[in-house]
């Protein structure tokens, strides 16, 4: 069975990108555009892995890791951030909040999926 991702980005064409990389390399993806649409989808796919941003409206990426990790404790998904926002602070804040790993935008696709992999063992 194809593994599960959550993709929560904002930005239209990054988004698209990140998609079809995804989908291209056999995995199941749902998309959510902003953080609250991204709790939702959370709760409605139980995705395997979940790659978000973190300055996105209506919730940000450490409100949506905070949210999944609050209603899904016993379930300890991996969540990669992918931002631009990569100064230690924001990834100390990344990390405390529950995320798995810390990707700096712009990412290889490799790097990422490498990642996804890893993560998935």
């Amino acid at each position: 069975m194809k593994k599960s991702i959550l993709l929560v980005e904002d930005t239209e064409d990054l988004g698209e990108m990140i998609f079809d990389i995804l989908k291209m390399s056999g995995y199941q993806v749902a998309w959510a555009k902003d953080g609250g649409d991204g709790v939702a989808q959370y709760l409605s796919v139980r995705p395997d892995l979940v790659v978000t941003d973190l300055v996105m409206p209506v919730m940000n990426g450490l409100e949506v890791i905070a949210k999944i990790r609050e209603v899904d404790s016993q379930n300890n998904v991996p969540i990669i951030i992918l931002s631009a926002k990569a100064i230690p602070e924001d990834q100390e804040a990344g990390f405390k909040a529950g995320a798995s790993l810390y990707l700096k935008k712009p990412c290889s696709s490799k790097l990422l999926l490498d990642s996804i992999k890893e993560l998935l063992k």
